[in-house]
């Protein structure tokens, strides 16, 4: 028998697309490279003056865009800065006004053509600092929050002393210090602070993100860059090169570009700032290169024409399959794409079949968020009298360990082809896609329900079986009829899934529940617990969280509300606890990753089970520091509790201790970390905040019950361990109840 292998392998090479355009141009790579070899003969300048012009045009364009954002920034971060509400804040600090204030900062921010990463205005008067997420003190802030070795807290408390009314600082690298192992790395930030020549105990910091300027404004293959001040400061600089220039060797060139250590160095000054732009290349990329003459311009042109005959001659046996393709391009509806004997071709079609499908996704997930896209971007969704569904598909992860996320990403994506699978036979028009890390959304056409709910019954005993990776959740919305429907069935859906209860299996929601009941505590319940964690009384804390848990079993709740109710347990947990009772690190470990083990619970016994631990080790920790407590802390600590409404005088509990004053103050603040008058004032507001709970009780009343003769120093106290007055207090409690 003929061995016919050899025949069918030059066959199927002799279909591929180059060998076909290699046979075709073989006149013209032969014409073209006779004509390198003259051309780099004849050659001998080069073209470094082009490649330095280029060069020094981009370094141009990256400094105006430097210069133009910076001046912006100023220009606009003055007028937010001289608004009416910022101008409030700097005459009298409201605590009403640091939502709208922290509202217009976020709209600054989430801007991505500023480059702003957060907007702080800094008070002298009570260290007070609001930024993008809230309000908070300057300790926390610039210690915590946004920390750097470069700026530290006391930069910034100094900043009040110097005198001008802008400037714009080094960028340095600053981090989220709130877990610190290990702290978490926010970027490299620019500072510029602002503020107003009339009252020099106010400001506020612009952090610029540095390496998105970067990216935006220097558009070069070489990262090698650094922007001087005109003091000689870094403003910015790419890392992982060589030492830069210093800057006094900088002023000894005077022309904007030099050679200097195998590098060529541009520069440019900022006509606003008067900054120097540093851009540097290697020596040895820009090469040099041969000027075309005359003759070299003939034979070129010569050479061109050729290769124009030469391509259309060629390219003409591929026209027609090349124009099938493109018509089977332009008729999507189709369901395969057109084939040809020219593999090139299938391949290409196959792609662009595949990114048209994409598009259609994407143009999809757009219109159901309601996104605004570009027109020729956008597939037309439109459809009328086609009634459709949405079935969504929530899934719980129950391990977010990096080891798992690859067996988890594998389960995603085989889920998403199994419902694609199941969903196809009978509903053919059926979309199926993922539209977030743990959502898969469903477009379902059809107004018969009895079928999709017989194949989502079949996919929740499938989904049963994958429990060790996590919980599905299936909602289904009720039928529209029009895709203007789209933004209202996907929000339907969206909120079905707050309908989840906590078991463990796969659930089925079609609509939505009564509304819930409270399921915390009691304002009572509430004292109670708070008075026995203080005390490390686990038994009755024990036996008051199994009372609610016995509410619970008689109700149907939501995983949402039962959720929400064990995050604010941690709330609870750290109120309740101040440093006198239990060490803030201690605590920290009992309630570590907090938040994501209660993800993790599948179960109301597994949520249950995790509360009554952190209660439980949260009380017998505090028992245990109540029984290391030192006997001179102890007897101060009980006599302020007694002694709230009298006079406490610090030289009268050192005579009953028989010990100077100053001394017991010392010891008293080295074991509980606060001094004895703070102490008697915490205790004292705290105290009031409870006995305002009661509307039959008088502020006035209050005050006197706790040791305050004089509103005025009660109001004054009040407010600054609560934020807000006794009166304003009481209001927020009356709007709560």
């Amino acid at each position: 028998m003929i061995n016919t292998q050899p025949i069918l392998f030059i066959r199927n090479r002799s279909n591929s697309l180059f060998i076909r355009l290699i046979a075709g141009f073989l006149c013209i790579v032969l014409l073209l490279a006779s004509l390198m070899i003259y051309s780099i003969s004849v050659s001998k300048q080069n073209v470094r003056a082009e490649i330095v012009k280029y060069n020094t045009l981009t370094l141009e364009n990256t400094r105006d865009s430097y210069e133009k954002h910076l001046d912006q920034i100023k220009k606009q971060m003055y007028l937010f800065f001289f608004s009416e509400e910022v101008q409030k804040l700097q005459k009298t600090p409201n605590f009403s006004n640091f939502p709208l204030i922290v509202r217009d900062i976020s709209t600054w921010v989430i801007n991505p053509y500023l480059f702003i990463d957060n907007i702080v205005l800094y008070s002298k008067q009570g260290e007070l600092v609001l930024e993008k997420g809230t309000s908070t003190n300057a300790t926390a802030m610039f210690n915590v929050f946004y920390t750097s070795s470069e700026y530290p807290l006391d930069f910034w408390r100094k900043q009040f002393t110097e005198n001008y009314t802008s400037r714009i600082f080094p960028a340095a690298h600053m981090k989220n210090a709130v877990f610190h192992d290990p702290p978490q790395m926010l970027g490299e930030f620019i500072p510029i602070i602002l503020k107003n020549k009339d009252n020099q105990d106010f400001y506020m910091v612009v952090f610029l993100d540095a390496n998105k300027m970067y990216k935006a404004f220097h558009q070069s293959i070489y990262n090698d860059f650094i922007i001087y001040n005109d003091l000689g400061q870094t403003i910015f600089k790419t890392e992982g090169q060589d030492p830069y220039i210093s800057f006094d060797d900088l002023q000894k060139y005077g022309s904007n570009e030099f050679i200097r250590n195998e590098k060529y160095h541009f520069i440019m000054t900022g006509a606003g700032t008067g900054y120097k732009y540093v851009y540097r290349v290697p020596l040895e990329r820009i090469v040099s290169q041969s000027r075309l003459n005359i003759t070299l311009i003939v034979i070129m042109a010569a050479a061109i024409a050729l290769s124009i005959l030469f391509s259309f001659l060629f390219a003409a046996r591929i026209n027609n399959p090349l124009k099938k393709v493109i018509e089977s391009i332009r008729h999507m509806n189709d369901n395969m794409p057109y084939r040809t004997n020219i593999k090139e071709f299938n391949i290409i079609s196959d792609e662009i079949h595949g990114n048209q499908m994409m598009r259609k996704q994407m143009s999809f997930i757009n219109h159901l968020k309601t996104i605004r896209n570009h027109e020729r971007d956008t597939i037309d969704l439109d459809f009328t009298d086609k009634p459709f569904v949405f079935v969504l598909f929530q899934i719980q992860q129950y391990k977010s360990d990096s080891s798992m996320q690859a067996s988890i990403q594998k389960w995603l994506y085989y889920m998403k082809t199994f419902i694609d699978s199941k969903l196809k036979p009978t509903f053919a028009d059926s979309l199926t896609f993922q539209i977030e890390r743990d959502q898969i959304l469903s477009l379902v056409f059809t107004e018969q329900m009895t079928e999709l709910n017989e194949l989502l019954d079949q996919m929740k005993f499938v989904f049963d079986h994958d429990r060790e990776y996590g919980i599905v959740t299936i909602t289904i919305t009720s039928i529209y009829s029009a895709s203007i429907q789209l933004t209202t069935a996907y929000e339907e859906v969206q909120e079905l899934v707050g309908e989840r209860l906590l078991i463990n299996e796969t659930q089925i929601i079609r609509k939505r529940a009564a509304i819930q009941m409270a399921v915390g505590f009691t304002p009572d319940q509430d004292k109670e617990f708070e008075v026995n964690l203080k005390e490390g009384n686990t038994a009755q804390l024990i036996a008051l969280m199994e009372r609610l848990f016995a509410r619970w079993h008689t109700k149907e709740l939501t995983a949402a509300v039962m959720i929400r109710f064990a995050e604010s347990m941690i709330g609870k947990i750290q109120n309740a606890i101040s440093p006198i009772y239990l060490d803030a690190a201690r605590l920290e470990l009992i309630l570590a990753k907090a938040e994501d083990r209660i993800q993790q619970c599948s179960t109301i016994q597994e949520l249950e089970q995790l509360l009554l631990e952190w209660v439980t080790q949260t009380s017998e920790a505090v028992q245990g520091k109540k029984e290391e407590k030192y006997p001179v802390a102890s007897f101060v600590i009980d006599y302020i509790n007694d002694h709230l409404s009298d006079e406490i005088y610090l030289d009268a509990l050192a005579e009953k201790l028989k010990m100077s004053s100053g001394y017991l103050s010392s010891y008293f603040k080295g074991k509980t970390g606060k001094n004895i008058v703070d102490y008697i004032n915490e205790t004292r507001i705290a105290k009031a905040t409870t006995l305002l709970a009661d509307n039959r009780i008088k502020i006035h009343d209050a005050a006197k019950a706790v040791g305050y003769q004089n509103m005025t120093s009660f109001n004054r106290m009040f407010k600054k361990y609560t934020g807000v007055t006794p009166s304003e207090y009481r209001k927020r409690m009356d709007a709560s109840s």
